[in-house]
């Protein structure tokens, strides 16, 4: 479990957390990872036109480079902007999703400031199977996947492949020289696992992810080109866990990650830039049960930021810099009495560039009646600024600042929990106060360069539900957000006040069928508070039909309404759209 790094239900965690399994995955019928993200609670969403255009989360109304991205336990994006490329994730290669709101520095360390969204792949866990399927819908869109996972005696194996294309949608509302033609978009992904489980427990595992992309958009400053992007993200990673004795369980972890763009006009076929970021990553975890299931968690981390870009990157001193580490010692206890449960955690980081860097949280909860729930927590978090912040290339008109420090965060919460078998709710308010945040301003010399300037206060509340009766299912999260400058008290850009979400599912004989409502509050589009977009609402509607054992026709349509909406201003979403398709399994 994402929330303690250790095996915890999510109904257990004292944290407010999210939880999206395979199957509801294939309900959702998604077609990207961002997809997935807006149908979750507290979670806002910038993005810049269609499937595989740039997005941004906001989650919790924290900034979008306060959330931290994990594949299979590793970090992933860039170390230059700071913020991850999770729209090219493809849901096919995808076990499930564990989102974590809140800070969580104190387990991972830089970017958990409003939380943490973790990613497993498919790892082959359960009986053995395999799948084909193929859809095709709107905007020539075309999709085909197939796979197989499973065991066999103390052998796991897993391996799958997915293929997407579309034309896309037109991303840029100006449509003036070529920015008037669609941006199309194309995604290839190949995800295996290989696991050995020994006779005494202990297990060593390899998991391999890759995604290449081409992205095509439009460039709002000069109509005349016709750019493009060829990306590339790689995660692999070795893990082997021993339990020492009984109560000793030590875990070890070795991977690297790329995240490699390339930018080019498709005009004259120039290269027009490359950043790669590759990550070296080491995370050695103790885990200790004694007294009646009271853990203790000892760990140590490592990771080396390697950068290879078409900008020459320079410290202080003006020497060249392509890399920078990390390293990070974390405690975490987790107490259990009768009625109630602790979580204490803290971690120091000591970077390269900045130095030592400790957060620390506690969370505590109470147990009422047996049905109820009290929970109150504290964390601290931080972000650390990226390698267009310290290092960016000095010119007459931008620079970067080796002067920076990490933004830092404090979060509060309390809230209250229900749980009548048929029936969860939660309750939650929230406080994350933000300070030294970095933003590029022109200084004495009129040169652009980022300064630890501004603070931010963020007050909220979310109400989150699941019921289920019969063949019935509702999930359903409104989320309350306040996220103010606090210099200015104007309200932070792309943050939504209101959030609502709903997904109701309905099983009817062979039928599996599926309704989506999104509807959020306008929200400011720059920081002034003197533009904004509109507020909008959203349904979407899906089915399943089981043809025969094992064959499945399937259906989506999105934005039935035909709403006029945007998510970044300037950038137009799809209207309208539909997705058909069958699918088979072994």
């Amino acid at each position: 479990m994402t929330a303690t790094r250790t095996p915890v239900k999510a109904a257990d965690a004292l944290s407010s957390v999210t939880v999206v399994s395979r199957d509801e995955i294939a309900e959702l019928q998604p077609l990207d990872l961002v997809d997935i993200m807006r149908k979750q609670p507290g979670m806002d969403i910038s993005q810049s036109g269609g499937p595989g255009s740039s997005a941004s989360l906001f989650l919790r109304g924290s900034a979008s480079d306060h959330t931290l991205f994990l594949v299979d336990g590793q970090r992933i994006g860039s170390a230059t902007l700071g913020s991850t490329s999770f729209q090219f994730l493809n849901p096919e290669q995808i076990e499930r999703i564990e989102v974590v709101r809140g800070a969580h520095s104190s387990l991972y360390g830089s970017d958990a400031i409003g939380g943490v969204v973790q990613v497993f792949t498919r790892d082959g866990s359960g009986a053995p199977g395999s799948y084909v399927s193929t859809t095709a819908g709107s905007h020539n869109q075309y999709q085909l996947a197939a796979g197989a996972n499973g065991t066999s005696g103390a052998w796991r194996y897993g391996l799958n492949a997915s293929y997407l294309e579309t034309d896309g949608i037109d991303n840029l509302e100006d449509d003036s020289g070529n920015n008037g033609d669609d941006d199309g978009y194309r995604n290839k992904s190949l995800n295996g696992s290989l696991g050995y489980r020994f006779a005494n427990d202990a297990d060593i595992s390899l998991r391999y992810l890759a995604v290449g992309t081409r992205n095509e958009y439009d460039d709002a400053y000069n109509s005349d080109h016709r750019p493009y992007s060829d990306g590339w993200m790689q995660n692999i990673n070795l893990r082997g866990r021993l339990p020492v004795t009984e109560a000793w369980l030590s875990t070890l972890s070795l991977g690297r990650s790329t995240d490699d763009t390339d930018n080019y006009d498709g005009v004259s076929g120039t290269n027009t830039g490359h950043f790669r970021t590759t990550r070296e990553q080491l995370f050695w975890q103790n885990d200790v049960t004694f007294a009646d299931e009271q853990v203790l968690t000892l760990a140590y981390e490592y990771y080396d930021d390697g950068v290879d870009a078409s900008s020459l990157y320079q410290g202080a001193d003006g020497r060249p810099v392509s890399n920078r580490s990390n390293e990070a010692w974390m405690a975490e206890l987790q107490l259990h009495w009768s009625r109630l449960d602790a979580v204490l955690g803290a971690r120091t980081d000591d970077n390269e560039e900045f130095g030592e860097q400790t957060t620390g949280s506690i969370a505590l909860g109470l147990d009422i009646d047996g049905a109820h729930r009290l929970t109150a927590s504290w964390a601290e978090g931080f972000k650390a600024p990226t390698f267009n912040d310290l290092y960016w290339p000095a010119s007459a008109y931008t620079a970067g600042n080796p002067d920076l420090v990490p933004e830092t965060s404090e979060n509060r919460e309390l809230g209250i929990r229900g749980d009548y078998r048929r029936w969860q709710w939660s309750l939650t308010y929230f406080e994350n106060d933000v300070e030294n945040l970095i933003n590029w301003a022109p200084g004495e010399d009129f040169v652009y360069r980022p300064y630890n300037v501004a603070d931010a206060r963020i007050r909220g509340g979310e109400f989150i539900s699941t019921a289920r009766w019969g063949e019935w299912r509702l999930e359903a999260s409104y989320t309350y957000v306040e996220a103010r400058d606090d210099g200015s008290d104007t309200l932070l850009p792309n943050r939504a006040r209101s959030n609502f979400v709903a997904n109701l599912d309905r099983g009817l004989g062979r039928w599996q069928l599926g309704l989506s409502l999104k509807a959020q509050d306008k929200r400011y589009s720059n920081a002034s508070n003197s533009e904004s977009l509109p507020g909008y609402a959203t349904v979407g509607v899906r089915a399943h039909y089981e043809l025969a054992e094992g064959l499945r026709l399937k259906a989506r349509v999105d934005n039935l309404l035909d709403k006029d909406y945007q998510l970044n201003a300037g950038y137009n979403q799809d209207g309208v759209n539909f997705q058909l398709g069958l699918s088979y399994s072994l």
